[in-house]
C-alpha cells in the first residue's frame, strides 16, 4: 500500500511540474522517500527510469500543443524544458518518428503517453492490480454516443519487440500504429489511448458495416515495416468491434468492455473481430 500511495504522488507531482527545471532528487524529496527507491518503483511499474518517464509525458504534452496551439516549435521547446529547438526536435523525432513540424501538419492525435492511474481490484494492496490510464474524458463522450459502435485496436507483438530491441523500438510502433489510426479517421471520430498497446476509435457509426468497412483501412497495412536502428520491425494491429448498448454503461463496465473486445479478438487469432452483444 506505500508503494502504491508513493507512486500515486509522484505521478500527481510530475504532471504539475511539467513546464518547470524539476530533478528526480526533487521528486523523492516531495515524496518523502529515497531516489533508488522511486527508480525501483518506477522501473517495476513502468520499465522505466524517473528520467525517462517525464520525458515521455513532456514530449506526448508537448505534441498536444503542436496540434492544439499556434504556438511556435521553439516556444514548446522551451516551455517543456528543452535548451533549444534542435534538441527538442531530436527527442521529438526519436519518440514520434517524425519532426514536429511534419507532426503539427499531418497529426490530430498526441496522447501517445497520457497519464496513468491506478485501481486496487479485489481489495488487493500489491503493485500488480490492473494499470490503465484516465479515461474519464473518453467515458464522457462515451455518454454520448450510444447505440454506435467503437474499435478497439491493439498492436501485435509489442511486448516481444521491446524484449528484442528496447523499449524506444517499441515507442516507435506505438507512434506508427497511432498514425495508422489516425490518418483512417474522418474529422469527427475521437482516438483514445487505454493501455500500453490498446487504443480505442469512437467511431459514431449506427452500422457495425461501416465500422467493418473502417477497421479493414486501419489493417490494410499490417506487416509493413518501420525501421530502427537499422533493423526493419513488422507492425500489425488487431481491432475489435464492440457496440456501446443504449441503456450505457458505467464507468468501469466501459472500460472492462473495452479491454475485454481486445482479449476475445487475440484469443481468436484475427485480425478483425465482431463481439456480439
Amino acid at each position: 500500500m506505500r508503494d502504491l500511495s508513493v507512486l500515486v504522488t509522484a505521478l500527481e507531482v510530475v504532471e504539475n511540474n511539467l513546464c518547470k527545471r524539476f530533478t528526480v532528487e526533487d521528486l523523492a524529496r516531495e515524496c518523502y522517500v529515497s531516489v533508488s527507491g522511486l527508480q525501483k518503483l518506477f522501473s517495476y511499474v513502468f520499465g522505466l527510469s524517473v528520467g525517462e518517464y517525464l520525458s515521455k509525458r513532456r514530449l506526448s504534452v508537448a505534441a498536444r500543443d503542436l496540434v492544439n496551439t499556434k504556438k511556435s516549435i521553439t516556444s514548446i521547446a522551451l516551455t517543456y524544458r528543452y535548451t533549444s529547438p534542435e534538441a527538442f526536435s531530436r527527442a521529438f523525432r526519436k519518440f514520434w518518428g517524425i519532426s514536429p513540424s511534419a507532426f503539427r501538419k499531418e497529426h490530430r492525435f498526441f496522447e501517445l503517453f497520457p497519464k496513468f492511474e491506478f485501481n486496487l481490484e479485489n481489495g488487493g494492496y500489491n503493485m500488480s492490480a490492473r494499470r490503465k490510464v484516465d479515461i474519464t474524458e473518453l467515458y464522457d463522450e462515451l455518454k454520448k454516443l450510444r447505440d454506435t459502435y467503437v474499435l478497439c485496436a491493439d498492436i501485435c507483438n509489442l511486448k516481444l519487440t521491446n524484449d528484442t530491441y528496447g523499449f524506444a523500438a517499441g515507442d516507435l510502433v506505438i507512434a506508427e500504429t497511432a498514425r495508422r489510426i489516425d490518418s483512417s479517421l474522418s474529422d469527427d471520430m475521437l482516438m483514445f489511448r487505454i493501455g500500453r498497446d490498446e487504443f480505442v476509435v469512437l467511431t459514431g457509426y449506427n452500422s457495425v458495416i461501416d465500422a467493418e468497412t473502417l477497421a479493414q483501412k486501419i489493417t490494410a497495412l499490417n506487416g509493413k515495416h518501420v525501421t530502427y536502428d537499422g533493423k526493419e520491425i513488422p507492425v500489425s494491429i488487431r481491432i475489435g468491434i464492440s457496440k456501446i448498448p443504449n441503456g450505457g454503461l458505467s464507468y468501469k463496465e466501459a472500460f472492462d468492455k473495452m479491454h475485454d473486445t481486445i482479449e476475445r479478438v487475440k484469443q481468436d487469432g484475427v485480425f478483425i473481430g465482431v463481439l456480439e452483444e
